[in-house]
């Protein structure tokens, strides 16, 4: 089995020389044996580092796989780093590790520990090549090589320090939690561990491994960092994109609907500022589409704020446009292709893991509900039973993967208050069963006043009050580019509105006028 290599990743070159005394005896103070470095293959040289300006001794961790030379990272003796530009990201130690087990990898953080957990005997180890951070944890090495995880059990032994333990957190994400062991560390690292507590003391912590927490029994010692980054930090802190409510992940949100009032389109626009501002990669599944092509022309037009077709309103994206903002596009947007995949709540979800694994996905769209079934292994279930299972299927997976769902529900029951006027629906308008409103952690209607010409967000559910407030927020939709632009109540005619921390233009304002006719 090969990583599916990229024809523009550049192949490094490196000359393999005997390692100087100096070097061998640094490794040697940190309890690394001579017989190691040369089963790594590590080696020195000068290399060019752009943080001191100038060439430097380096040592070179060299980054193989099926015998071939695919990455270099560059260490000074002042702690330096760099990787080559260009050079495809894989784990380190590939190679020793697969040679070793078929049935388990250890995954640490560094180059250091991985060489210290095989001076231990513990050769089925590998090494993120990035390092960890406190903030998102950048995985894109973990999408294309995914399969060498393939039924094995992953050990995780990664730093201490709040780094290391979102890294370790993110790394169960992707990989399932259900997979995962983790390996507790008296010491910052592995390295430290095998300075201080020697080769017996590492094997020991190897040997004792414990089950990641999933599901079932928890206790003060299986969410003691949450406890503590808890009392440390407060509150989770989510997702902001200024909308009077914060987005989080492993919660699901129902959204509905009058149709025809921009249920879809406003949940584009989230999607788009959370992968904008955050990062956040999404998974859509979307019966409301002609195609991916027609879903993608909402995305280009919230992104770049022109029609993708021609208006006489706004000036229109160009060819050039669209190239520039595709590869955005494809790092943020995956899409299920409702022609050839199950439709049923079991097999969206199977794909959505798959999605988690593969590309890092934090979110999933379902829009909508009605198109979706749940397999009946018990032909008596009433309809109100199949849909708390279906709606407690996607809550597991939302807290198990850490993923931000959300259901698009079109309600059922819409009560006109005068002519052409209908009362704002809510949960318990989608039919067939109250579950609409009591299962999701947020509830939240999209309503176009035709009076006022706004459209409002109707938050009828929070549960967490860390998330927000039951209340109302106001915007102003742009026909043109599928923008929603957050106003003030009432609409006085100002032009004080914006695109979610972006200025309107007057091509938007000109824009406005043509929507009296849309309402």
């Amino acid at each position: 089995m090969s990583i599916r290599a990229k024809k523009d990743y550049f192949r490094p070159m490196t000359e393999l020389k005997t390692l100087s005394d100096g070097v061998v005896k640094w490794f040697a103070g940190r309890g690394i044996s001579n017989q190691t470095l040369i089963r790594y293959k590590i080696s020195e040289g000068l290399e060019y580092m752009p943080q001191v300006s100038e060439q430097r001794n380096t040592i070179h961790f060299n980054y193989y796989y099926n015998g071939e030379l695919i990455n270099i990272k560059y260490r000074t003796s002042d702690k330096h780093f760099k990787m080559v530009s260009g050079a495809q990201l894989i784990p380190y130690g590939i190679d020793v590790a697969i040679d070793n087990s078929d049935t388990e990898l250890v995954i640490v953080e560094g180059e250091m520990d991985a060489l210290s957990f095989y001076e231990a005997g513990i050769k089925n180890v590998i090494s993120v090549p990035n390092g960890a951070s406190k903030g998102s944890q950048k995985l894109e090495w973990l999408d294309e090589v995914y399969h060498i995880f393939d039924g094995k059990r992953i050990c995780l032994a990664t730093d201490m320090d709040e780094a290391g333990i979102a890294l370790r957190n993110e790394l169960a994400r992707r990989l399932g939690k259900s997979n995962c062991w983790i390996i507790e560390l008296p010491y910052k690292d592995a390295n430290d561990t095998l300075i201080n507590s020697g080769t017996a003391g590492l094997v020991e912590c190897y040997n004792s491994a414990s089950p990641f927490p999933v599901e079932g029994i928890d206790d003060a010692l299986s969410v003691k960092h949450e406890v503590l980054s808890l009392y440390d930090e407060g509150t989770p802190q989510g997702f902001d994109i200024g909308m009077d409510f914060i987005w989080h992940p492993g919660q699901v949100t129902l959204v509905t609907g009058i149709p025809g009032h921009g249920k879809s389109t406003f949940i584009k626009n989230v999607i788009f500022k959370l992968a904008e501002t955050h990062g956040l990669k999404s998974f859509i599944y979307s019966a409301e589409e002609a195609n991916t092509a027609f879903a993608l022309s909402d995305m280009y037009q919230i992104g770049i704020g022109k029609s993708f077709f021609k208006s006489d309103y706004s000036s229109r994206i160009t060819r050039d446009e669209i190239e520039e903002w595709t590869p955005f596009m494809n790092e943020h947007f995956k899409y299920y292709r409702l022609s050839d995949n199950d439709l049923s709540i079991e097999g969206i979800l199977e794909k959505a893991k798959d999605m988690v694994k593969r590309f890092g996905v934090n979110i999933m769209v379902i829009d909508n509900m009605s198109t979706v079934e749940k397999s009946m292994s018990n032909q008596t279930d009433t309809r109100h039973h199949q849909i708390k299972n279906m709606m407690n299927d996607v809550s597991r997976f939302a807290r198990n993967f850490g993923v931000h769902v959300f259901l698009v529900a079109h309600p059922k029951k819409m009560t006109e208050v005068k002519s052409g006027i209908y009362r704002v629906p809510n949960g318990y308008d989608v039919g067939d069963s109250s579950h609409w409103f009591n299962l999701p952690d947020n509830g939240m209607t999209v309503y176009r006043n035709l009076e006022t010409k706004q459209t409002e967000l109707h938050r009828w559910k929070v549960r967490f009050k860390y998330s927000g407030q039951v209340g109302v927020s106001y915007f102003q939709f742009n026909i043109n580019n599928s923008r929603y632009h957050p106003v003030e109540k009432l609409n006085d005619g100002s032009d004080k509105t914006k695109f979610i921390g972006q200025p309107i233009t007057n091509k938007d304002i000109q824009g406005f006028a043509s929507l009296a006719d849309s309402f």
